[in-house]
């Protein structure tokens, strides 16, 4: 049986990120193409047009913020996983991405190597998995 390669959307305002984020999730043999965003405004424009199977959110982005766009995602397109990919870590932010359906928050500054697992995870191996543990 070959699995269906999916789409993920990268949306973060920093542009070494993105392009980091793009190769290595490139790479995986499940995903089929990345498409980047560097803010909440591009992101939004871009979701109803290529439909992505996952995306990676930065809390932090230019106007609108990365929770906004997590609120728009779950509220609009509640098939879409969603991954919270952030140097803000805190516990209150875990929580609260957790409370509105984030299936996973991965620091950025610290559990960068995790983020294929978790695409694969989500996406690739089994798309009946919902969640990974966000506290890790």
């Amino acid at each position: 049986m070959v699995s269906k390669k999916i789409k993920v959307l990268i949306v973060d305002d920093s542009n070494i990120v993105v392009e980091r984020l793009a190769v290595i999730i490139a790479e995986m043999s499940c995903v089929g193409s990345v498409l980047t965003s560097n803010s909440f405004n591009e992101a939004v424009d871009l979701i109803p047009v290529e439909l992505p199977d996952a995306i990676m959110v930065d809390i932090q982005l230019p106007g609108k913020n990365g929770i906004e766009l997590l609120g728009f995602v779950k509220s609009n397109y509640p098939n879409i996983k969603t991954i919270i990919v952030t140097n803000r870590a805190s516990d209150y932010y875990k929580d609260l991405c957790e409370q509105m359906g984030a299936n996973s928050f991965i620091d950025k500054s610290k559990e960068f190597e995790k983020i294929p697992g978790i695409i694969e995870t989500l996406c690739c191996v089994n798309s009946s998995a919902t969640n990974i543990p966000i506290s890790q």
